[in-house]
């Protein structure tokens, strides 16, 4: 639950320009999510409210920071268009499943490493922003082509991965259906 509280204060700062601040928070907000899928696995404590409540937060965590992307120029529409409409039907159809068969299906590996990368391009397009506005020093600065690259990569590599992804939740589901 802390994360939206977290992602609401990310957010603030995104809007308002402090790449730095973004930068911090969703770190912080990375960190949380892994001690707390740590400590619920370690501990046992895993529920069927912690398996909606967890990806729902990472899903809200990025729709919300790729909307306002997108909105300031960051993020291509395309790639919300993409990383949207992959939540909505990983979301509608894990509702589905809730509802008619009582099934909770789990993140698989493929999304996780899908929603890694999402969020590498995420931060690292904060990351070249704040740069270029001088928000982290002169180091980023002089190596803005580095970043903008791996921007570019990141971006890509993460809609290959979100469309595999898909696909995979998309298996699952009819399996399940």
């Amino acid at each position: 639950m802390s994360r939206f509280a977290l992602l609401a204060v990310c957010a603030y700062f995104l809007v308002n320009d402090n790449y730095l601040m973004t930068c911090v928070f969703i770190f912080i907000i990375w960190v949380s999510d892994l001690l707390d899928g740590y400590f619920a696995r370690s501990r046992n404590e895993i529920s069927e409210l912690g398996k909606i409540i967890d990806p729902l937060a990472d899903k809200l965590t990025v729709i919300t920071l790729v909307v306002i992307l997108m909105f300031k120029g960051i993020i291509p529409l395309w790639f919300l268009i993409i990383t949207v409409l992959r939540d909505a039907v990983i979301l509608a159809g894990g509702l589905y499943l809730s509802s008619k068969k009582n099934i909770v299906l789990q993140s698989n590996r493929v999304g996780k490493t899908a929603v890694f990368f999402i969020g590498a391009a995420i931060f690292i397009g904060i990351l070249a922003t704040g740069a270029k506005s001088g928000q982290f020093g002169n180091f980023l600065s002089y190596h803005s082509e580095i970043t903008e690259l791996l921007y570019s990569i990141l971006l890509f590599m993460s809609v290959v991965l979100a469309l595999i992804s898909l696909l995979s939740y998309l298996q699952r589901f009819i399996k399940n259906k």
